[in-house]
């Protein structure tokens, strides 16, 4: 399937689900270098009981970061597969959908 083909079925996606991005700086060590920067299109502002779905998203992040080893934090692509993992998987726990999640990881 070529990208033209491929247009209309991501564009349903994405208004169906939304789409979260997540921009990381990493030091060379594997720490954070500042707070991630989450944006989300297409995604409420609060779960059903009332809690804000940003704040949930970060929760996600920090937990996903924190619990991979220090190695696998160096890798800017296995960092950023193990967040998107996260950050799919609570909104399909909170929300039953699973918006697009990109993943930037700058290493500072």
């Amino acid at each position: 399937m070529d990208a033209q083909a491929r247009t209309i079925p991501d564009r349903r996606r994405l208004g169906f689900a939304g789409v979260v991005s997540v921009a990381l700086a990493v030091t060379e060590k594997g720490e954070l270098a500042a707070d991630p920067e989450i944006r989300m299109t297409g995604v409420p502002e609060a779960n059903a009981g009332g809690e804000s779905m940003s704040d949930i998203v970060h929760d996600a992040v920090m937990d996903a970061l924190e619990s991979l080893p220090r190695a696998r934090r160096r890798d800017p692509d296995a960092l950023a597969e193990s967040i998107s993992r996260a950050v799919r998987g609570t909104l399909a726990h909170e929300w039953d959908k699973k918006p697009t999640c990109h993943v930037h990881v700058l290493t500072v």
